[in-house]
């Protein structure tokens, strides 16, 4: 029983770090996959300014529905995802080079 007790224990963290590691790839994940329609975005209406969530989900429905927009700017914008509690956001526009950031205001 006790080395039950103990195998629990240890497991126990490395199973929530690893959830937590799989929801941090799935939000940045989302976060990626929405650039293109902020890009869209941007082509249709000239720059980003007035872009919102139901914006880019009227380009794209696959959209994650968690996904937001946080800030638009004329030449600049701020996407952010929450899974499972943690907020990751990202600022554009992105070209694959952007750092993600653990918050939701892209600071």
């Amino acid at each position: 029983m006790v080395l039950f007790g103990a195998a629990v224990a240890a497991a126990v963290p490395v199973y929530l770090g690893m959830q937590g590691r799989k929801a941090d790839q799935t939000a940045q994940a989302n976060l990626v996959s929405a650039v293109p329609m902020a890009q869209a975005y941007r082509q249709d209406h000239g720059s980003y300014a007035g872009m919102d969530t139901t914006d880019l989900l009227k380009i794209d429905p696959r959209v994650s529905p968690t996904l937001s927009v946080a800030f638009a700017r004329r030449h600049a914008y701020c996407l952010t995802e929450t899974v499972h509690g943690k907020t990751w956001s990202i600022r554009g526009p992105y070209h694959g080079d952007a750092p993600f950031t653990a918050n939701g205001t892209c600071e």
